[in-house]
């Protein structure tokens, strides 16, 4: 309709008065919706998508706002530095270029009239239905979340906790409870709740990566424009940060124009962005293998620490946007209802978007591309999307990208060396891997313990399971031939990964864990549902009353599914470190046992906490050595410090840090920044993972000055001698 095209023009001219006259609150909420969905909305009624359902209208909304966003922001960049300005993206120019783009898109979609070939299948009001009860409860689900972290109350954290678990139960009981055109709604807000729960625990930013994440996007804003940094001061790593534009220009421009600090940027943007893969999750699993079946196998994504709610995956910014982008382009491999020239162009965007994103999601996403081309020109009719000019051009735009930035594929060639040098060793002891630190068993073993190795134990086997039954009998699964194929590559890489561990090396065994599992989370609900079915079989067999099995046919409920809806239910309470609370068992790495944490004595507790939550007095010494720093210099701190505060908030370069020891004596003319942790715990750590007491560095700082102090952080300064 018409009337749907208004909201181009309308938004916009929203967004720039919000700008405008700069109103609190209005300009941030304003200019957030309007850059994350319009420009995408103007540019995906080009394509005329008569099969688009609501939900795929939303996510490719998103998805091409964040890619447009991103490629005009350096175009404008570029352009505005030729002809000699110096901040190009400020509110002003990036107002500009992306209203009248907007705008003229608008245009030229009013023009066409294409009023029949979006409309929904179904009406949005439709839809809304007998939905009324249960949408309040998930709206007021990610609020009860919120107020449950703001005011550390673990009572109503646990109780938004069991809110979830509860309605995945429900999900399996009764269409009535919870309808089928709820489910994107669910997983939403879900993914929420369990987003804000790790991320509002702090003011500030979250987790490793996200500290020299958020140092090449501070640099890219102050400076006003987007540009490589200088490779004397900076280490290779942070050089290819900076070449993704996913972590230095995109948060660039909407912090510009939303006129927002850079950690709320970092708080609302990624989050968000994160919140939109169990949702294209469920629109890839729920075309091949029903709604349910999709809802279920998009869950145990969410309900897996290490692959979304853990602080580890919220501080992969960048692979947050490529793991978007990434998603919707197998979707475009698989999908059929989309006309395969608009899917070839949309492959085009989504994937040169992945390659700016984030790289090492760039080579796999290419890899599968290789792969899923030859295989069609072996099998006929394996695929039609992937012809040799798209190929070519996917290709073709990466390597002419990395080969400008130069970095990323410098790091590749480091990356693949280091790899071959570990292979030529030989195959290390999976026990000393990165994988057995993930998969170990505990040193304590309580009833929690238990519970919890049970589960797990449950969720491999069915993840096992279920691939088998992909793999050896694909007909009865529904998955279709390249998605198969993509399990496979998946499980080939995750099983290298235990097997080999230099092969995880790049990326750590967790996250490889994680990205395997955006293909394997189906496995988990088809090897549940083979599993049970069997034990069903075998114990029909068996004679006993039959009460029970008419009972629940009579309620037409899936007895296999609501099982496989329970033990993921129980999963869930496992990994969000519900079960380790109420039984009274060790202290989790969790927003449950947050305060247990921030009391422990326990050294390797409180590491742990302080190497992924940054506390106050930190930033407040670190901004205080970035203003009074003068000229660069060398600085000595633990590798927490190092890696996070001192990077993030002191914008200091790590060539520029180096780690302090009981054998170190300062420089003359250098400073040595001592933490919460150094301080207030008395703990300094090494890049090694060991920790000493901070008593025994404390005799190498007699000829240093203490030139600041704030109760639980201190610098310290050598002079210079003679």
């Amino acid at each position: 309709m018409r009337k749907v095209l208004m909201v181009i023009p309308i938004m916009t001219l929203l967004a720039n008065i919000a700008i405008l006259l700069d109103i609190p609150i209005l300009r941030e909420i304003t200019v957030f919706i309007f850059l994350s969905f319009i420009p995408g909305f103007a540019i995906l009624r080009l394509f005329k998508l008569k099969e688009n359902s609501f939900l795929s209208t939303i996510l490719f909304s998103a998805a091409l706002s964040i890619a447009f966003i991103m490629f005009m922001g350096l175009l404008v960049n570029e352009l505005y530095l030729f002809l000699g300005f110096s901040q190009p993206l400020s509110a002003v120019p990036l107002t500009v270029a992306i209203s009248a783009f907007t705008l003229a898109v608008s245009f030229v979609d009013y023009r066409r009239d294409l009023s029949e070939t979006l409309s929904p299948k179904t009406s949005f009001e439709s839809e809304l239905k007998n939905i009324f009860p249960l949408s309040i409860i998930l709206f007021l689900l990610p609020l009860l979340s919120v107020l449950g972290v703001l005011y550390l109350n673990i009572p109503v954290i646990l109780l938004a906790d069991a809110i979830i678990a509860a309605l995945c139960v429900l999900s399996a009981v009764s269409r009535r409870l919870v309808p089928e055109n709820l489910f994107p709604l669910l997983i939403f807000s879900i993914s929420i709740a369990l987003v804000c729960q790790v991320l509002l625990t702090s003011k500030y930013i979250v987790g490793y990566d996200a500290n020299l994440e958020y140092y090449v996007f501070r640099l890219t804003q102050i400076n006003g424009h987007w540009g490589l940094l200088n490779a004397n001061v900076n280490s290779l790593v942070t050089l290819t940060y900076d070449s993704m534009l996913s972590i230095s220009l995109l948060p660039a421009a909407y912090s510009a124009l939303m006129g927002a600090q850079g950690d709320i940027v970092f708080k609302i943007l990624y989050p968000f962005i994160f919140c939109l893969i169990p949702l294209t999750l469920y629109q890839l699993y729920g075309k091949s293998l029903g709604k349910l079946i999709g809802l279920f196998s998009t869950l145990f994504f969410v309900f897996t620490s290490v692959a979304f709610f853990g602080a580890t995956p919220l501080s992969l910014n960048r692979e947050i946007v490529g793991g978007l982008f990434l998603l919707l382009s197998v979707y475009l491999i698989i999908s059929k209802t989309i006309p395969v020239t608009k899917r070839r162009l949309l492959l085009i965007i989504f994937g040169a978007a992945l390659i700016v994103s984030h790289y090492s999601l760039a080579y796999i996403f290419l890899a599968i591309v290789a792969v899923v081309f030859i295989i069609s020109k072996v099998k006929p009719g394996f695929d039609d999307t992937l012809n040799a000019a798209t190929v070519l051009l996917l290709f073709g735009i990466t390597f002419s990208l990395y080969t400008l930035t130069n970095w990323p594929l410098i790091s590749l060639i480091y990356t693949i060396n280091g790899l071959f040098v570990n292979l030529t060793v030989g195959l290390a002891p999976i026990m000393g891997s990165a994988a057995s630190t993930t998969l170990a068993l505990p040193q304590v073993f309580t009833v929690a313990t238990w519970i919890n190795l049970l589960l797990s134990g449950i969720a491999y086997l069915f993840l096992i399971t279920g691939f088998l039954a992909i793999t050896l009998r694909p007909r009865r699964t529904g998955i279709s031939g390249q998605y198969r194929l993509m399990i496979i590559i998946a499980a080939i890489i995750l099983v290298g990964a235990v097997v080999v561990p230099s092969i995880a090396s790049p990326l750590g065994f967790p996250r490889v864990y994680a990205i395997a599992l955006l293909f394997l989370s189906p496995c988990f609900v088809l090897g549940g549902q083979a599993l049970l079915a069997t034990i069903g079989k075998a114990l029909t067999k068996i004679k006993r009353p039959k009460k029970r099995q008419i009972a629940s046919k009579s309620k037409n409920v899936d007895v296999v599914l609501l099982l496989i809806a329970i033990i993921l239910c129980g999963y869930f309470l496992s990994q969000v470190g519900f079960v380790n609370r109420v039984t009274g068992g060790a202290i989790g790495f969790t927003v449950i046992d947050f305060d247990r944490v921030k009391t422990s004595s326990d050294p390797k507790v409180i590491v742990n906490f302080y190497s992924a939550y940054i506390p106050e007095q930190d930033v407040s010494s670190a901004v205080w050595l970035l203003h009074h720093e003068g000229l660069p210099s060398t600085i000595y701190a633990d590798s927490v410090s190092g890696y996070d505060v001192l990077t993030s908030y002191g914008l200091t370069p790590r060539n520029f840090i180096s780690h302090i020891t009981n054998l170190t004596i300062p420089y003359p003319a250098s400073f040595v920044y001592l933490s919460r942790l150094n301080v207030a715990d008395s703990i300094i750590t090494t890049s090694g993972g060991a920790f000493s007491p901070r008593s025994e560095i404390l005799p190498n700082l007699n000829g240093s000055d203490l030139v600041y102090s704030n109760g639980n952080g201190e610098i310290w300064h050598a002079p210079f001698q003679g």
